[in-house]
């Protein structure tokens, strides 16, 4: 377990990263009981606050920030608020 202090924006960004993930997951028809786990407790989180992450909940979330990241430097978007929470991640 290891504790991650969350801001609004590390929420929001973590949130846009999961959904895609959990629906396809859940079109492939694979078990989406993780990553919809996890997607509840960061949405019920207070912001600002520090939350503790099981090492399981930490790869998933950088592998779908990864992933988000990938898709917006192939858009030319910004990727700031996406390697924000990679950094806290590692």
């Amino acid at each position: 377990m290891r504790k991650i202090k969350l801001t609004r924006a590390n929420k929001s960004i973590l949130l846009k990263a999961l959904a895609p993930y959990y629906y396809r997951e859940r079109a492939l028809g694979h078990s989406t009981q993780e990553s919809g786990r996890l997607i509840l407790k960061i949405n019920s989180l207070p912001a600002d606050k520090r939350a503790s992450f099981s090492v399981e909940e930490i790869h998933l979330m950088r592998t779908t920030l990864n992933q988000l990241r990938n898709e917006r430097l192939a858009k030319g978007q910004f990727t700031d608020a996406a390697d924000d929470m990679l950094l806290k991640l590692y």
